[in-house]
């Protein structure tokens, strides 16, 4: 596939013979050519669109959620009685939806986006599920929903932290504290179990209101505009079950859900993601935009909150937790690329990035690195196992044209970067340690994702006599977890 991508983009003839038997060599010299040449990069970029981005992988997680969209054959909905039924059960999962806006100015919340028809309309029964046929018929209402294990999650995992605590520094402890949290990941929802994942402090809706308060104090940095909703647990159920066996009404509910809970406009772009996790590492599932995308919005958080639970699972090669421990989804206004950059990841524009640690105790920062950070984006992209996919081989050629760009606006702003951002610190009500990601978008600097520090990439850039560790909290107060699980 290599050889077969650089001769589609008609390039392979004008690279050096030297390079012919060492890959890495091969990729350099064509990242030079790159960046020497906007006629090469159209070519290599037309090549790879063609022969990679269009074609439907076997791999699951190398599938857009648009593909597997289009691979559905479901049944359309031809029935009113139907029809009215997916309007009430929106209708209940909206009255059940606290939420959270930011529209770059200002914040508005609420506890609920109940809408004024729906007041006094009875639930939806089983028996009327039931009069739906089975390949249409809804799969959640605001009550009910669809669940592979009978049974309550909480109980096996509390089981397994509690003994997880009694022994946290043995080998056992470890297992049983891998085995809890990647059980919050993929086990079946109940009202105990969303009430813990609900304490996650990495998941949006915890981090971004302080965020914003200080942001609207100063005038350097920017936060893109975000609508968060708290995701009803029947519906983030759905995560946990098998999304290519979704009916066509379960998918109606989900996407007129989104519609009224994000108040969408067909006519715009946006950034989704989850409480944790954008995807953006398939950029194709986290920038939306055109009519048809924005309808269908709901589907793409759907798809990409089960790839994160996808990933937890131990049927994986490399079992990865943490990704998908949220209630919550996210819709942020899309920033578009005032510099033409190159792009990797599927189609995200390769921005100048900055990763800052700071510690909000001692309100100071504690240190910094480019996100896209030159070792790690040529080892990942260039010397994994996968490095001889199509997509590797792009972002590693794309990384490497472009990486004396990223650097040198690295360079030049990062200490006005640092110095604004332990500006702003007192004013952001949080404790510990955390991670900041700043894009830079021609002048301007947007904050776009905040973490724990002990959870974040490139945490090496911070002197190990200043790191402390967080504590953990994963048991909900008694009386939430009780009135969740009634």
């Amino acid at each position: 596939m290599f050889e077969k991508l650089l001769n589609l983009a008609r390039v392979g003839k004008r690279l050096s013979a030297a390079g012919n038997n060492h890959e890495t060599a091969i990729k350099d010299e064509l990242a030079l050519l790159l960046k020497s040449d906007p006629s090469i990069r159209e070519q290599f970029e037309t090549a790879y669109r063609k022969h990679a981005l269009e074609k439907v992988s076997d791999n699951l997680f190398e599938v857009s959620a648009q593909q597997a969209m289009a691979a559905r054959q479901n049944p359309p909905i031809d029935s009113p009685e139907t029809e009215e039924i997916i309007d009430r059960i929106v209708g209940e999962l909206l009255i059940q939806t606290p939420w959270f806006r930011y529209d770059g100015k200002t914040v508005s919340q609420g506890d609920t986006l109940a809408r004024p028809k729906d007041k006094g309309l009875p639930s939806v029964t089983l028996d009327e599920l039931k009069r739906i046929p089975p390949e249409i018929r809804p799969q959640l209402t605001g009550r009910y929903t669809k669940c592979d294990i009978p049974g309550e999650s909480y109980k096996i995992l509390l089981d397994e932290y509690a003994r997880y605590l009694r022994a946290p520094n043995t080998a056992q402890g470890r297992r049983l504290y891998n085995m809890f949290r990647q059980g919050l990941d993929i086990l079946d929802l109940d009202g105990v179990t969303y009430e813990m994942i609900r304490m996650n402090p990495n998941s949006i809706g915890r981090w971004l209101p302080a965020l914003v308060d200080a942001v609207m104090k100063q005038d350097f940095f920017h936060v893109p505009a975000t609508t968060i909703i708290e995701v009803p647990i029947t519906l983030l159920q759905l995560t946990r079950c098998d999304y290519n066996e979704l009916t066509t009404s379960t998918l109606a509910v989900l996407d007129r859900y989104c519609q009224e809970a994000f108040s969408l406009d067909t006519q715009k772009e946006y950034f989704v993601k989850t409480g944790t996790y954008s995807s953006k590492f398939d950029f194709r599932n986290a920038h939306v935009h055109g009519e048809k995308e924005v309808q269908e919005l709901g589907e793409y958080l759907l798809f990409i909150h089960f790839l994160a639970c996808q990933m937890a699972s131990p049927l994986n090669n490399k079992s990865i937790y943490g990704v998908s421990t949220t209630t919550e989804w996210a819709v942020r206004e899309f920033i578009p690329d005032k510099e033409n950059n190159p792009t990797i990841y599927m189609g995200m524009p390769l921005h100048t990035e900055y990763r800052v640690f700071v510690d909000f105790d001692a309100q100071k920062v504690i240190g910094v690195s480019p996100y896209w950070e030159s070792e790690t984006m040529k080892k990942r992209f260039g010397h994994e196992d996968d490095a001889d996919s199509p997509h590797k081989i792009h972002d590693y050629v794309v990384y490497k044209a472009h990486e004396e760009t990223l650097m040198r606006r690295y360079q030049e702003n990062v200490d006005a970067v640092c110095v604004h951002i332990e500006a702003m610190l007192p004013d952001i009500r949080l404790c510990g340690q955390w991670s900041i990601d700043v894009m830079q978008n021609g002048e301007d600097f947007w904050i776009i994702d905040m973490a724990l520090a002990q959870n974040s990439a490139l945490i090496e850039c911070v002197p190990k006599n200043l790191l402390r560790p967080a504590q953990e909290r994963w048991v909900p107060a008694l009386e939430n977890a009780v009135k969740a699980n009634s």
